[in-house]
């Protein structure tokens, strides 16, 4: 069987990224040891990719959230210069001071 089936994508739809990278270790461990026939092995690498993608999936959604958080603060969190080093430091907010009272601001969720 090399197609995912339904239950296959509504378990990966469900992992958390600590899962989901967990699972995509374990299959990775499973591959290398070579043990497997051709198409049970075939069937470990799409889901060992599918696990992969999640976990990117849910990493491109955590740092919006963070982008999205530091630009409701009125700060930039982006790599400084022309983005081709990946060297570059980062333009960061000065850190707030322990009585700064935006600290205890509620600005939602967090």
């Amino acid at each position: 069987m090399t197609e995912p089936t339904q239950d296959w994508s509504e378990e990966l739809a469900g992992l958390s990224f600590e899962d989901a990278y967990r699972r995509l270790e374990e299959t990775v461990d499973r591959l290398e040891r070579g043990e497997l026939a051709l198409t049970d092995a075939e069937l470990l690498y799409r889901q060992g990719m599918e696990l992969a993608n999640r976990c990117q999936q849910l990493l491109t959604e955590a740092e919006l959230r963070i982008t999205q958080i530091g630009e409701n603060r009125g700060m930039t969190i982006a790599p400084s210069g022309d983005g081709e080093d990946a060297d570059d430091e980062w333009d960061l907010p000065p850190p707030l001071e322990p009585d700064d009272p935006s600290l205890f601001e509620d600005d939602g969720p967090f």
